[in-house]
């Protein structure tokens, strides 16, 4: 994987400041950062490991915004970290339940926790500028990173680079004003990352972006982790899954997975493979409809679900399974996956995959080639 020296070559091409001798040191703004989960997490570590040697400085949160609490085990993967990495507390104001209409009741909230929020951001950003000679910043949220990137080209005159996945920008807003911020940082940028052919074309369809300020790179894999193995009795064991045939589906539990399209084919599936079980690794907030549906089919000793896993066991899960599966489709409101990463961990396993044709998915899995793509992308 040479995700970093895609982006330092485009750094120089985006922004004649950057001289063709000077050594790039960017910081890497990511508010979704290991030990958190996704794929954009696991995008991010790797730039930061494949970076040269005193290339990249990190700055994550040490609190995850959607809930409030700390993440856990952020302390010992960073004691790890063959990569500096600052943390503080937040890096986006925390998500609260509902919108007020009460305009006191907003300028309140923005005084007493937004203010205060982007103020100890933007002085550890800068802190981190001066202290390690930062040249460059790569920006991993877009919707509420990219005013950093903006407030340090206009306070130091660097650069910076969105890196950009696909479904923050084909995913419809419900606030107007942030779908126009999207945009308007889109075009401030020095230059864009994107996973993807698909993302790509939706930068320019849907955002304007000119294609020459973007440049691909599609998402890799760590094959030191993701390596062919054996099954592991332990994981077997751990989910009663000894003699059986492991269809496996990673990732977050939402809807544009297409999680429950497996589950309501299970009957039809143990029809013809009587040993079949499929087994879920992930969590989020569609897992109670998953669990509706496997009571529904009576698929209950058949359908398990493993929640979050370690990073370290991951690999381990797809090693154990005959099958992974995952049948993206797109949301009616434009939600998709924009590449699929998951499919390339599974592949580099020696797993065979099976996919959905939405989005950028079709890039990871090769119809007939890695894997089969669903001819049947479906919405609901």
């Amino acid at each position: 994987m040479c995700g970093v020296r895609g982006s330092k070559a485009y750094a120089r091409k985006a922004h004649p400041t950057v001289k063709q001798e000077s050594r790039v040191k960017f910081l890497l703004v990511a508010n979704i950062f290991p030990p958190l989960h996704g794929g954009s997490a696991i995008v991010y570590e790797n730039l930061a490991c494949f970076a040269p040697p005193d290339a990249v400085h990190v700055l994550a949160p040490w609190r995850n915004y959607m809930g409030g609490r700390e993440i856990a085990g952020w302390r010992d993967h960073d004691a790890q970290a063959a990569y500096p990495i600052s943390r503080i507390e937040l890096l986006r104001p925390p998500m609260s339940e509902g919108s007020s209409k009460s305009a006191i009741a907003a300028a309140y909230r923005a005084l007493t926790i937004d203010v205060p929020v982007y103020a100890q951001v933007l002085k550890e950003v800068c802190s981190i500028v001066r202290r390690e000679k930062v040249n460059l910043l790569c920006i991993g949220e877009l919707a509420s990173g990219s005013w950093i990137g903006v407030a340090c080209k206009r306070l130091f005159g660097i650069p910076y680079i969105n890196y950009i996945h696909g479904e923050e920008i084909t995913t419809e807003m419900p606030y107007r004003r942030f779908g126009q911020k999207r945009r308007e940082h889109l075009h401030q940028a020095d230059g864009i990352v994107a996973v993807s052919d698909f993302t790509t074309q939706a930068l320019q369809d849907l955002m304007g972006v000119p294609r020459d300020k973007i440049r691909v790179i599609h998402n890799g894999v760590n094959v030191e982790r993701f390596t062919p193995s054996d099954p592991h009795p332990d994981i077997l064991a751990r989910h009663g899954l000894s003699g059986r045939k492991v269809i496996l589906s990673v990732g977050r539990q939402v809807p544009r997975k297409g999680f429950d399209h497996v589950i309501d084919a299970m009957p039809a599936i143990l029809a013809e493979c009587p040993e079949a079980h499929y087994l879920v690794v992930g969590d989020g907030d569609y897992r109670s409809e998953l669990e509706r549906r496997v009571t529904a089919n009576g698929l209950e000793g058949q359908v398990s679900f493993a929640g979050s896993v370690s990073l370290a066991d991951l690999p381990r899960y797809y090693q154990s399974c005959d099958l992974f599966v995952m049948p993206n489709r797109e949301m009616p409101d434009g939600d998709t996956e924009g590449f699929g990463l998951v499919f390339l961990e599974a592949n580099a396993c020696r797993k065979a995959v099976i996919g959905g044709r939405a989005g950028g998915a079709v890039e990871a899995v090769r119809d007939g080639q890695n894997g089969l793509a669903l001819h049947d992308a479906v919405q609901s």
